[in-house]
């Protein structure tokens, strides 16, 4: 493995690569720079070292460009659902997951739904990433007491307006998160919603 002692992304790297590190490289660029990028010569000279660390880790571009879209679906859903699952109660979780969905960073998505238009693999990684999104949100609903069909149907809207605000790069914050979210909130549950006042 290479050994590495430069300025990547304002911190110094002075270790060896693992394959973690090439990942997160790779995720780091095409949310920066877009899914072109994404080739052993590129990378290696936005980390400092030679090819020959890429290929120590990977049989070749098509195997890197697997393991960088597995860790992206991981990221995008199991991760952020266990977190969920273990700090939040029952009826804060619907809040907390749009709050923190809402007010993520668009860059990665937007590149991977970019990316998915030219990849057939990325194409299945973000329906596959759509789908348990959607069933979460769903199993959320359904567990707060809303009916199965319309937990999916609320599940559905819930997930394209944070679809709309991700690919737009539409990222609400402040006081406007906070309406959005209890707004997205009373929608969910079929609670009348009130009136803010600025």
């Amino acid at each position: 493995m290479a050994l590495v002692n430069t300025q990547v992304y304002g911190w110094t790297m002075s270790k060896r690569l693992s394959e973690s590190d090439w990942i997160d490289a790779g995720l780091r660029v095409l949310a920066s720079r877009g899914f072109h990028v994404l080739k052993a010569e590129p990378l290696a000279k936005e980390l400092g070292v030679s090819r020959g660390s890429f290929y120590w880790h990977f049989a070749d571009v098509e195997a890197f460009h697997r393991r960088v879209i597995a860790h992206w679906k991981a990221l995008a859903t199991e991760t952020v659902i266990a977190e969920i699952e273990d700090e939040q109660p029952l009826e804060m979780r619907l809040p907390a997951l749009l709050r923190r969905a809402l007010s993520a960073e668009p860059a990665l998505e937007i590149a991977m739904r970019s990316w998915a238009a030219a990849y057939d693999a990325a194409a299945a990684a973000t329906e596959e990433v759509d789908r348990r999104r959607r069933a979460y949100l769903t199993q959320i609903l359904t567990e707060c007491g809303t009916g199965p069909a319309l937990a999916e149907t609320r599940a559905a809207i819930l997930y394209w307006t944070y679809l709309g605000c991700a690919l737009t790069g539409t990222k609400p914050a402040g006081r406007q998160l906070d309406i959005v979210v209890e707004e997205l909130c009373a929608l969910g549950s079929g609670r009348i919603s009130r009136e803010h006042t600025r």
